[in-house]
């Protein structure tokens, strides 16, 4: 399978092939610049990866990196994930805080245990020993790179510069670009801490909106009440 994106008029278009199976995973939101948010908020960058087809995926070995690792560039030093379990419909995000800040972060932005959130503490270190870190995502320019376990580059999200402070940027599950997140559009609401965006939720593609769809659409918000 062969998928190009783009985002948020950065004017980058990427494609390449990748097997059916890993095709599934797909990065659908990115919050590359926070709010400066106020005295004790925890509000790290985080981005979104949501399995889009119909079969449980273990993500051991697989692993992921920012501007690092530009194509055809240096050899990245990724992030690897530990063996957790993305289910089919499933978001989770991959959190600039360490676990000790989960609870604070599920509380700025609503959302219950049910959201699975991989901490900057648990990724598992680069085998080569040059490991990256979670150290935050620019606005200008910077961009998400997702490995399979053989470090074949299966996904991408390319950004500019053109969000908001505060502000993510959206794909739906077929990588169209969905531009910044606003408030009542695609499950975007706004945290406590003024930022805006949809963790957990990943938008269906134009269309193919069934109400299998549209049922699990609002299953994945997990929002607490």
């Amino acid at each position: 399978m062969t998928r190009s994106f783009c985002a948020a008029s950065a004017a980058i278009v990427v494609a390449f092939a990748s097997s059916a199976a890993m095709a599934d995973l797909v990065i659908t939101e990115v919050m590359s610049q926070t709010t400066s948010g106020t005295a004790g908020t925890i509000n790290g960058d985080w981005w979104e990866l949501t399995n889009s087809g119909a079969a449980a995926i273990v993500l051991g070995g697989f692993s992921w990196a920012d501007t690092e690792d530009q194509i055809g560039g240096p050899t990245p030093q990724p992030n690897f994930f530990p063996g957790v379990t993305i289910n089919p419909g499933e978001s989770i995000i991959i959190l600039e805080e360490d676990t000790a800040n989960l609870a604070a972060w599920r509380s700025n932005w609503n959302v219950t245990n049910n959201l699975q959130i991989l901490a900057t503490d648990v990724m598992l270190p680069d085998p080569s020993g040059n490991g990256d870190t979670f150290s935050g995502l620019s606005s200008n320019g910077d961009a998400v790179y997702f490995y399979d376990p053989a470090g074949t580059l299966i996904d991408a999200f390319i950004f500019g510069s053109v969000n908001p402070r505060g502000t993510s940027f959206e794909r739906d599950i077929f990588g169209n670009d969905l531009g910044v997140s606003v408030v009542g559009e695609n499950g975007a609401y706004m945290g406590a801490n003024g930022d805006v965006g949809s963790p957990g939720v990943a938008v269906p593609a134009p269309g193919a909106m069934s109400l299998f769809g549209l049922a699990a659409f609002a299953a994945r918000r997990r929002r607490a009440r």
